[in-house]
C-alpha cells in the first residue's frame, strides 16, 4: 500500500469511527432523555394515583362512617314517630274525656253513692251544684 491510499483509508477509518461514536453517543443521549423524562412522568403518575387511592379509601370509610349513622338516626325517628303516635293517641283520648258534653260527662261519671270523692266532686260540678 502507498503511503496515499494508507492515508485514505486512515482518514475513512477516522471519519467511520468518528461518524459512529457519535451516533452512538446521540444514540444513548436520546434514549436517557426518553427514560429520564419517561421515568419522571411515571414517577407523577404513581405518585397521584397512590394519592388517589388514599382519598379514595378515606371516601369510603367516610360514607361507611355516614350511612352508620344514617341507619342508627333511621331507628331512632323511628322510635320517636311510634313513642309521638302513642302521645297523640293519648293526647286524643284525654281531649274526648274533657271535651265530653255535660251529658256524657254525667254518662261517664255518674253522681252515686260509691262513686270516689274526686269523681263525685267533678259530677257534682258539671250538674251546677255547689260542693
Amino acid at each position: 500500500m502507498t503511503d496515499a491510499s494508507a492515508v485514505n483509508w486512515l482518514d475513512h477509518l477516522a471519519s467511520a469511527t468518528g461518524f459512529g461514536i457519535s451516533g452512538g453517543a446521540g444514540f444513548f443521549t436520546l434514549k436517557w432523555a426518553f427514560e429520564y423524562f419517561g421515568g419522571r412522568m411515571d414517577k407523577r403518575a404513581a405518585a397521584l394515583d397512590a394519592g388517589t387511592q388514599r382519598l379514595m379509601e378515606r371516601l369510603e370509610a367516610r360514607v361507611d362512617e355516614l350511612t352508620k349513622r344514617v341507619t342508627t338516626v333511621e331507628r331512632e325517628l323511628a322510635d320517636c314517630q311510634s313513642k309521638h303516635a302513642e302521645s297523640e293517641a293519648k293526647a286524643a283520648r284525654l281531649e274526648a274525656l274533657i271535651g265530653l258534653t255535660a251529658t256524657g260527662m254525667k254518662a261517664a261519671f255518674p253522681v252515686d253513692p260509691k262513686m270516689p270523692n274526686e269523681m263525685a266532686v267533678m259530677a257534682a260540678k258539671l250538674d251546677g251544684k255547689s260542693v
